[in-house]
């Protein structure tokens, strides 16, 4: 039962990714010059991928502060959490080593534990250390997209940072949590989300609301073919965004960064524990 269950959820991850990229071209399979792992699962499995992982780390932190884990105890308990069978299904889904996936997330440090313990050898990672937000300073990185190689760049997208691109008036606002994935997956899921609120409210829409969405929608399929250059910008009031490679990549900072809210409420909750401990 519990393994059928298991099958049938795998199954229908596959059919929403599967869909969820629908209204686009696939990107390209080979990524040229650009070096590291390509993020071509679905925007959807990425994130859940993403998510997961952050929680191990979160986990880590709170019971052994900065230590480093071993990628192959983190994949072990993302199989478990996630529905794979075993690490060949994972990086069947992933399309590629987890180890490699593990170095291409910018918001992580991996290294080859070198400290003589039973994980010598091995490669360990943990969250990268960020400057504290009184350090800090608000940017707005910019890039040209010139090529369907461009696509395979990594996006960090902090909560607050907004994705604007300025040929179509096109925006990816500010959201809940951070986001991290390709270039190419960001634009696919606009497309979707797009199409879907269309399919969704669509009796409630005019049928001019209608016709702009839709023209929305093929401008940002024509954008994921590169048939002319256009340009990413990446908005950042916290200064916690990234995008690699940085080859390419022009930042212009501002003044002092805003804290994330999502740092402030993990900075008060820690606040907290040392004082409950101190009384």
């Amino acid at each position: 039962g519990v393994e059928r269950k298991g099958r049938e959820e795998r199954d229908r991850r596959k059919e929403e990714m599967s869909s969820e990229t629908a209204p686009s071209d696939p990107a390209p399979q080979t990524i040229g010059k650009l070096p590291g792992y390509r993020f071509d699962m679905g925007h959807q499995e990425t994130e859940r991928m993403v998510d997961e992982l952050e929680q191990i780390c979160k986990t880590v932190k709170y019971s052994a502060g900065d230590a480093w884990m071993t990628a192959s105890a983190a994949e072990s308990i993302l199989c478990t959490d996630l529905g794979y069978e075993d690490a060949a299904e994972l990086e069947d889904a992933l399309k590629g080593s987890f180890e490699e996936f593990l170095k291409a997330l910018p918001h992580i440090e991996t290294k080859i534990q070198d400290d003589g313990s039973a994980s010598q050898g091995k490669l360990v990672f943990r969250p990268k250390p960020q400057l504290p937000f009184s350090e800090r300073k608000m940017f707005l990185k910019k890039v040209t997209i010139k090529s369907r190689e461009d696509l395979w760049r990594v996006i960090h997208k902090a909560p607050c940072a907004v994705i604007e691109i300025p040929e179509l008036e096109f925006e990816i606002g500010a959201d809940a949590k951070r986001k991290i994935d390709s270039l190419y997956n960001l634009i696919a899921s606009a497309v979707y989300n797009l199409s879907m609120h269309v399919s969704t409210l669509g009796a409630s829409l005019s049928e001019d609301h209608k016709v702009k969405i839709s023209a929305t929608v093929d401008e940002l399929n024509k954008l994921l073919d590169v048939e002319t250059p256009w340009t990413l910008m990446l908005h950042d009031r916290t200064g916690l965004s990234e995008i690699r490679p940085e080859e390419g990549v022009e930042t212009t900072y501002a003044g002092q960064a805003e804290e994330d809210p999502a740092e402030e409420n993990e900075r008060r909750q820690q606040e907290a524990l040392e004082k409950a401990i101190e009384e």
